[in-house]
């Protein structure tokens, strides 16, 4: 195991507050308790954002500790998100929050699923080493693939901090953002040609898919944002799916 990776395992955090609240917050505890579970949603974001630099380089060298790395990575976001969505949903019950906060709310109980599926993703990325020596794949293809998994990880990102800032006016730029990566993988997918292995061409796919997907869910990030901030949903680019 590579000592950045060995160095990085993302489970070391605070242990989280318990998952059931027995007792009925006075409502001055009401933004804290709200706070809380957006730091969840964030934090579980942020593993996976300082993961996707690092799970790139990896995958290029062919490091495989790459994968039990990622896999904790994920396995903690998920725990994050279980929390979250668990919070949630008791805050909104017992609270009945209304405008902003209740667009807030909305917005962290939607985003749970493109944190927890990007979390997923690059642990497929990482899992991509059992199958395929990425040494051995052509300079043009390997060139394509670092400057894939940096312009995803970009949008990603970018996607958190807008949220992170409640940014309403970030969701066109990242949207202009997340087409070039469609361009990219579309062009990742054009070297085919260059593959010979049945296996090197399945994992060059996926990788394309991989890396678009988690770009499109920085951009959910935003589009959320827009709407927590304004009210205003802003539909872009085209639905999002698994």
């Amino acid at each position: 195991m590579s000592d950045e990776l060995s160095t990085q395992v993302p489970i070391g955090r605070e242990d989280l507050p318990p998952m059931t609240e027995t007792r009925r917050p006075l409502r001055a505890d009401f933004a804290a308790w709200l706070d809380r579970i957006d730091d969840e949603l964030v934090g579980g974001a942020l593993l996976v954002s300082e993961a996707l630099p690092t799970v790139t380089a990896a995958f290029l060298s062919g490091d495989r500790a790459a994968i039990p790395y990622t896999r904790a990575m994920a396995s903690d976001v998920s725990d994050r998100v279980r929390y979250v969505e668990e919070q949630g949903f008791l805050l909104l019950a017992r609270e009945a929050p209304v405008a902003s906060d209740l667009r807030r709310l909305v917005s962290i109980l939607r985003l749970i699923t493109a944190v927890e599926r990007s979390g997923a993703l690059v642990r497929h990325v990482a899992e991509l080493l059992e199958r395929v020596d990425p040494g051995q794949l052509p300079a043009p293809v390997r060139q394509q693939v670092d400057e894939l998994g940096r312009r995803s990880s970009d949008v990603f990102h970018r996607g958190v901090t807008a949220w992170r800032q409640r940014d309403g006016l970030a969701l066109s730029e990242l949207d202009t953002a997340d087409e070039a990566v469609d361009v990219l993988a579309q062009r990742l997918l054009g070297h085919a040609e260059l593959l010979t292995d049945a296996a090197d061409l399945i994992a060059l796919g996926l990788l394309a898919r991989y890396w678009e997907r988690i770009a499109d869910h920085g951009v959910s990030f935003a589009q959320h944002s827009t709407f927590a901030v304004t009210g205003e949903r802003v539909e872009v680019g085209s639905p999002n799916t698994p």
